[in-house]
């Protein structure tokens, strides 16, 4: 039987929408969900004050056992166009308040309000401009923030007031472009991180080595690592709209971790299939055979079209190109058998702010794929 996770997954995802509509505490903060549940519900808000003098409220669910324990804390949406996590959070929340025994959880859903509200990376960037062009906005390099630095440092100071300095455990949830499968950014030669990497449900994890920071300015991993508490970063699959799949994978993730520290009773539920470390070594381009539009292929013995995570078998078809020059179909082949970790073209790397970037038409030695072999 071939790898597959489509049935972990619609486990995690039924579990998921069960999760979702449960019923919760009532919170003695300044919202309230209805319901009864074990544990308690707050709703708190970091408050930061603004280069203008106004006040931005950023809201978080901490839910607390009358036991003590970790303290695990989810940050999401950092960039603004990076919104899975929001949902994971929710959901997080719900099975914390019914299922967790020992710690605390602290939720973050909308870390970065101002890029949300304008629906990009970060506040100050324009029209068709990836997150690079930011010029000091960029949250995930803000840590641990300034009470009188720019409204982005500010926002971030409040958060590590409010909630990250109280915290033993992290998870830093970004979303990068569709055409990338999820991957969990996990970190070694630390040991209150490295198990939680590992625990996590991304067909895909790579690892890199704690690093220093190399000055004032760091991301929330470094910042945690700093502290000497545990942290990784995760990015799912796709921006700007919620895809179940991806929440799915983000929430049997966050579950994972909180079973491993001893917070959720149960053990870590694993992945059908293998965990694939992704290297240079094991990473093999599929490149366009010609100039044309490219269409992916089918799902072997399905009307689905293949995606990033799918497993695909040695000369499988990964879709083909209509050539520009004679309309010619080309196939494109799978020349070893692996998991995609991407399929289809991203053009200059701005997939996350260009739909020109996103277009199917490939130059010929274009990356139409990049397949991992376990």
């Amino acid at each position: 039987m071939k790898p597959s996770r489509r049935h972990f997954l619609k486990l995690a995802g039924a579990a998921g929408l069960g999760l979702a509509n449960s019923s919760i505490a009532k919170t003695k903060a300044r919202g309230h969900d209805a319901g009864t549940a074990a544990n308690k519900v707050t709703v708190d808000h970091a408050v930061a004050t603004l280069e203008d003098g106004s006040t931005l409220a950023t809201p978080f669910w901490r839910i607390e056992s009358s036991k003590e324990g970790p303290s695990l804390l989810l940050l999401a949406a950092q960039h603004g166009n990076e919104i899975h996590g929001a949902e994971v959070a929710r959901r997080m929340k719900d099975a914390c308040a019914q299922h967790m025994v020992a710690g605390s959880v602290w939720l973050i859903p909308m870390a970065n309000l101002p890029a949300i509200r304008v629906r990009r990376h970060s506040v100050d960037l324009g029209p068709e401009q990836p997150g690079r062009f930011s010029q000091g906005h960029n949250m995930q390099q803000a840590w641990p923030g300034n009470p009188d630095g720019n409204n982005t440092q500010r926002i971030a100071y409040s958060l590590d007031q409010a909630v990250v300095r109280h915290c033993s455990h992290a998870v830093d949830m970004h979303c990068w472009n569709q055409f990338w499968a999820a991957e969990t950014l996990a970190t070694i030669g630390h040991a209150p991180s490295q198990p939680l990497g590992q625990a996590t449900t991304t067909r895909f994890i790579s690892y890199r080595p704690v690093s220093q920071p190399a000055g004032k300015v760091t991301s929330l991993t470094q910042l945690m690592h700093h502290r000497g508490a545990g942290a990784i970063a995760m990015e799912l699959s796709g921006q700007y709209q919620m895809q179940h799949r991806q929440v799915q994978i983000g929430l049997s993730s966050m579950l994972n971790i909180a079973k491993l520290l001893g917070m959720i009773p149960g053990e870590p539920e694993r992945l059908e299939g293998p965990q694939v470390e992704r290297t240079r070594e094991n990473s093999h381009e599929v490149l366009a055979p010609c100039a044309g539009i490219f269409m992916p292929a089918l799902q072997k013995g399905t009307t689905a079209t293949l995606v990033p995570d799918d497993f695909v078998e040695e000369g499988q078809p990964l879709g083909h190109v209509i050539k520009e020059g004679d309309l010619a179909t080309v196939p494109v082949l799978a020349p070893v058998a692996g998991y995609l970790w991407q399929l289809n073209a991203c053009h200059g790397q701005l997939c996350d702010a260009s739909l020109p970037a996103q277009h199917p038409y490939a130059a010929e030695g274009d990356q139409l794929a990049l397949i991992v072999t376990c």
